[in-house]
């Protein structure tokens, strides 16, 4: 791969990685916002003159609402919820792939709440929302009513039957649903929301680590990642189709072959464009959601820098290890990269603002930019070279200095060459030396002269 063409890559890859980031910490905003609203309203029909009973039914109708719209934001469903507060029967109108409406009683016991959410005109609305503690004893009390009116007030009995088979705890639709609340939880909502310090939050589940889970920011991740997969894929096959329609300008003609480097680029740059784009959305967005503790406020074109920075050094390291390069040529690319991609990101910023176009701008600053960091790369490497050329300073080991000349230039000047051939060296086996034993018998020896023996018997070797 050429420089250019690296470079081209690595740019578009933080490009298209600082979108997704963008697009999963607005996500997280949203949700963030979204929790706010509740209070606000929440704050806004508790601060009155109205008793503390009285009060609580409102701020249960409003948190019941909030907290279906943050559930169904959480969870990218086109549902919603709002109170009319009317005079009508409905307390809360309930859209998305129906409509609902749904009645909302908070009295101080079960029974109570089952009498009052069972009068006959909201028998036809389709949810009953009671307290979350008194659920199961409005349900039977609901249920044991409903039988001792059955002959008498039948009437009256349908609409204590049908609170015994709807009544719930939370409002729901197409997945999304509101937090259930307890009737204490009512009245400690509206004492909180009355006293003087800030509402406790997290005591009612109304904080964004409470809301958004790691599963909702690796679905919104991988659909970012996706999407950024593909743009990269359009913006990064723009050399290879150049190069095509030049050589069809000069040539005349195009052939199957000169499409297959283009093919080959697709899937690493699938793999590495979504890869990039999926970690840089995951940071930012987990970071927007208070779900990495204290870290919560993070650029995304930054987070998308480093994070194509970071499988740069890798792919660099890897290639170091295997052989392939060198440990020096591996830092000097890494050095490089972070050149030119804090070019490129200066020069989205720049472009972003002369040319006042969403992500046009960006984009053609960022190619821009990095093409420029790549010209001050190339001139400073020229310089750091003749420097050590002309005094023998390496530079920090950016320079690898060594005086052998290689066999492509001697051989070019018309020099002959010896090719040594490595001496190749064989091993000396030694064998292990057995010894046997002398296995000796008793000896008889008689001497017939001076200087012969005669043995009668003789020893075995075994």
């Amino acid at each position: 791969m050429t420089a250019f063409r690296e470079d081209y890559r690595n740019a578009i890859d933080a490009f298209v990685g600082s979108q997704s980031a963008g697009q999963v910490d607005a996500y997280a905003e949203q949700i963030e916002a979204a929790l706010e609203d509740v209070v606000i309203r929440m704050r806004t029909l508790a601060v009155n003159e109205k008793g503390l009973h009285y009060a609580k039914g409102d701020v249960a109708e409003a948190f019941h609402e909030g907290t279906f719209n943050v559930d169904a934001a959480r969870r990218g469903i086109e549902a919603r919820a709002w109170a009319p507060r009317d005079t009508s029967p409905v307390d809360i109108r309930v859209t998305g792939s129906a409509s609902d409406l749904a009645q909302l009683k908070y009295y101080r016991d079960a029974d109570a709440t089952a009498k009052a959410i069972s009068e006959p005109k909201y028998r036809d609305l389709e949810q009953k929302v009671v307290p979350a503690d008194q659920l199961e004893e409005v349900r039977a009390a609901a249920a044991r009513l409903a039988k001792g009116n059955a002959q008498t007030r039948p009437e009256l009995a349908a609409s204590y039957d049908h609170t015994a088979t709807t009544a719930d705890d939370r409002i729901r639709m197409d997945g999304a649903e509101s937090r259930p609340l307890t009737e204490a939880g009512s009245r400690d909502l509206v004492n909180g929301l009355r006293g003087d310090q800030d509402l406790d939050r997290a005591e009612f589940g109304l904080t964004p680590q409470q809301v958004v889970t790691w599963e909702d920011i690796l679905r919104e991740s991988g659909t970012a990642a996706a999407r950024a997969a593909m743009i990269s894929v359009a913006l990064q096959s723009a050399p290879y189709l150049v190069s095509i329609a030049r050589k069809a300008w000069d040539t005349g003609e195009i052939s199957g072959t000169d499409f297959v480097p283009l093919g080959q680029a697709l899937p690493p740059t699938i793999l590495r464009s979504g890869l990039a784009a999926g970690l840089a959305a995951a940071i930012t967005g987990s970071a927007r959601a208070g779900l990495l503790g204290s870290i919560q406020q993070v650029d995304p074109t930054f987070v998308s820098a480093g994070v194509v920075l970071a499988i740069s050094a890798l792919e660099a390291s890897v290639d170091a290890a295997r052989g392939n390069t060198t440990w020096p040529e591996a830092a000097r690319a890494i050095s490089q990269d972070a050149i030119i991609l804090a070019a490129a990101i200066g020069g989205a910023a720049a472009g972003q603002a002369l040319v006042p176009i969403p992500v046009l701008g960006a984009l053609i600053g960022n190619i821009v930019g990095a093409a420029a960091g790549r010209l001050v790369v190339d001139q400073a490497d020229r310089v750091i070279v003749g420097l050590a050329a002309d005094t023998g300073w390496a530079v920090f080991g950016t320079v690898d200095q060594h005086y052998t000349v290689p066999k492509e230039l001697l051989t070019a000047s018309g020099w002959d060459t010896l090719e040594l051939r490595p001496i190749e060296l064989k091993t000396l086996e030694l064998k292990p030396l057995e010894l046997k034993t002398l296995d000796l018998n008793s000896v008889d020896m008689t001497v017939l002269r001076r200087g012969v023996v005669s043995f009668r018997r003789i020893g075995y070797l075994s």
